[in-house]
């Protein structure tokens, strides 16, 4: 199973085709808005009640562009699909949360939005890479983020470099150009 995770509380999230599932000792389910919802991916933190997700409303776009988030309120039991800017659009792999919780999202337009939590407002933009375009097939190359320690990593595959973005400044800290192609990115703490 993927499109799972734990909040605050213990309380687990569970992604689904039409919104997502919430168990707090029972289970709740919040429908997302119109026929199909698909939240495949939920980011969480132990100390937010809030679950950040990607949002598909198309449900034969498999691969595609998305160009909407999920936040799922565990406390009220509420969703809320929130789109994003014009010409911010981004893959499964480009979600993450920062180190104050908020949700963070690699954009197509090359930057890494950072946003509230609680109501999807952006706060900031920090530019990173160059703008890229969704991939033919979802397995292709295409950039990816993760953080780590209020350090977001982004791919570049089309530069085959990866870059260090420390988000509290909004500062490239690192780039480093890679060997290889990269695809999918993990952050281990050593």
């Amino acid at each position: 199973m993927h499109g799972e995770g734990t909040v605050a509380g213990e309380v687990a999230v569970f992604g689904c085709e039409d919104g997502a599932l919430v168990y707090d000792g029972e289970f709740t389910k919040l429908e997302a808005p119109g026929e199909f919802g698909r939240t495949g991916n939920v980011f969480t933190t132990e100390t937010s009640r809030i679950a950040f997700g990607d949002h598909r409303s198309d449900p034969d776009a498999e691969g595609s562009l998305l160009s909407a988030v999920t936040l799922i309120d565990t406390a009220t039991k509420t969703l809320e699909v929130v789109p994003l800017p014009e010409g911010v659009q981004y893959t499964f792999r480009d979600l993450a949360r920062g180190p104050a919780d908020e949700a963070v999202l690699l954009g197509t337009d090359g930057a890494v939005h950072v946003m509230d939590e609680d109501s999807g407002e952006l706060i900031a933009s920090h530019p990173v890479i160059d703008a890229w375009e969704g991939p033919a097939e979802w397995q292709d190359p295409h950039p990816a983020i993760k953080v780590h320690d209020g350090i977001a990593y982004v791919t570049e595959p089309a530069a085959d470099a990866v870059h260090a973005l420390d988000l509290t400044t909004g500062e490239v800290i690192a780039s480093a150009e890679l060997d290889a192609t990269p695809n999918e990115i993990a952050v281990v703490a050593g």
